[in-house]
């Protein structure tokens, strides 16, 4: 690798020469990491027309260095810092020279925040916690051929400042499979665009609460989203149980009765982390009070096409009269989950309001992507694609929830979800499941301990297991590994 530009500050007015400011530049830029051992040194011509020095001065300079071990020359190929360093003792060129000093790991003054440290590693062998988009299934060949006809015949517009909203033909597409595929209806003008579910629940909270709003969540339930909610405003976060139907509706009603609510959110299609679906009884009760207390409601619909036994019920927002639903998909769910891709419907005034904060937050998306996302809904390829990946889905959940009932079936009960991206296992009688879980994370198996999942922290028992980003074959190690665990 070659150092093409290095930022070397001279004074000409300085006691010290020239030639020595440059050797105590360059030797303390080696000695401090910013130049590593092996990287080609930029030539001496270039060095002194940067610099703006005679060209003798600098190669005087890299004389020093060289006779000191730091850099040496090749000739025919330039000049390189050494593969092997001298001592850090100090040196003619200055006795300034010890080595820059690590950041510190913790700042110097107070953080507040309700967020925890992360702990968990990025690097593990296979994360059980998260129902994630396989990405190796992802449509890779149609998104290439989207992004170059979108570089192509509007690269001179996409790649200006754009929508705030989003991009309107991607925005006329979700309204389109909406109305096809979820029974909702909803104009272009009432959708918008985000990086994915986490801004989405960022601007809510920055937009639809006064200092010290009151949100009603699931317990268990999504703690990812409960600590973007609190991290975004001045919220409070109030736990409501989920039984075999669902968001309890009683228990919301006594707390309406006594205290308002602003929000509820929920994932009534497959509720995360139990994979039951709110019954239809409840949904019905759940309009009936948000409309009688004049409450929001953020219906989170991450992974509403992915069904495999039974109908899909229609979205709670279908069946708004009052407009008390947002509404709030996942497109990371459908590709892959590095593309940060979400979308929210909700009444136009609304939107109007979250867009202005999106403004300030990010004043557009990536304008590219969104285009390239349309152009596959249009063609066609975002259907294919998920009449696929919903088929590898099942298979893998169906793979899953066998080698669990024959390997693990002694320590583990589970009722088939039937649909989504994970199930919801529970520890028989007389294991401890958290303890349990430690050991499997000691073989790098990551499987979030049921603490987690309550709003307490309490132990549930009970935690999530995710299928859809592991082939069969990977289930199987992760399945072997809990029983070596065992």
């Amino acid at each position: 690798m070659r150092l093409r530009d290095l930022a070397i500050s001279l004074d000409p007015g300085a006691r010290e020469s020239l030639q020595l400011q440059i050797t105590r530049a360059l030797g303390l830029a080696i000695r401090n990491g910013r130049i590593k051992p092996g990287m080609a040194l930029p030539g001496s011509r270039h060095l002194a027309e940067e610099l703006g020095v005679h060209r003798n001065t600098v190669l005087a300079a890299l004389r020093e260095l060289e006779a000191e071990g730091w850099i040496e020359t090749r000739p025919g190929s330039g000049t390189f810092v050494s593969g092997t360093l001298p001592d850090l003792t100090p040196h003619a060129w200055g006795d300034g020279g010890e080595p820059a000093q690590a950041p510190p790991s913790d700042p110097g003054y107070d953080i507040p925040s309700a967020l925890s440290p992360l702990t968990e590693p990025f690097h593990a062998l296979m994360d059980l916690s998260e129902g994630l988009a396989d990405a190796r299934l992802a449509p890779s060949e149609a998104m290439g051929r989207a992004y170059q006809r979108a570089i192509r015949l509007h690269g001179e517009e996409l790649l200006q400042y754009g929508e705030p909203q989003g991009n309107a033909l991607l925005r006329r597409a979700l309204s389109e499979m909406l109305s096809e595929r979820r029974g909702l209806v909803a104009d272009p003008e009432q959708i918008l665009v985000t990086r994915g579910s986490r801004m989405a629940l960022d601007l809510m909270s920055l937009s639809l609460f006064k200092q010290g709003g009151v949100i009603a969540v699931e317990d268990p339930g999504n703690r990812a989203a409960w600590e973007t909610l609190q991290q975004s405003g001045d919220v409070l976060l109030k736990p409501i149980p989920v039984d075999e139907e669902g968001l309890d509706l009683d228990a919301l009603e006594a707390l309406l009765e006594h205290q308002r609510v602003d929000l509820v959110y929920l994932t009534p299609q497959h509720q995360n982390p139990t994979t039951v679906m709110l019954s239809p009884q409840r949904r019905m009760r759940l309009l009936e009070l948000a409309q009688r207390y004049r409450m929001a409601v953020l219906e989170d619909d991450y992974d509403f096409e992915y069904q495999y036994d039974g109908r899909s019920m229609l979205p709670l927002a279908s069946g708004d009269p009052t407009g008390q639903v947002i509404y709030m998909g996942s497109l990371s769910k459908l590709i892959a989950p590095g593309v940060r891709l979400g979308f929210l419907v909700a009444p136009k005034g609304l939107v109007d309001r979250l867009t202005r904060v999106r403004m300030r937050m990010d004043w557009q998306g990536d304008r590219v992507l969104e285009w390239a996302v349309a152009d596959l809904f249009r063609d066609g390829d975002m259907a294919r694609h998920v009449r696929k990946v919903r088929k590898a889905y099942e298979e893998r959940r169906d793979h899953l929830a066998a080698r669990l009932r024959d390997d693990l079936g002694e320590a583990l009960e589970f009722r088939m979800p039937e649909g989504g991206l994970g199930l919801w296992a529970t520890a028989r009688p007389g294991l401890d499941l958290d303890a349990w879980l430690l050991r499997c994370k000691q073989q790098s198996l990551i499987i979030k301990p049921s603490t987690f999942y309550a709003f307490d922290r309490r132990p549930l028992n009970s935690t999530r297991l995710a299928f859809s980003q592991f082939e069969p074959g990977q289930l199987d190690t992760a399945v072997r590994r809990m029983k070596m665990c065992l």
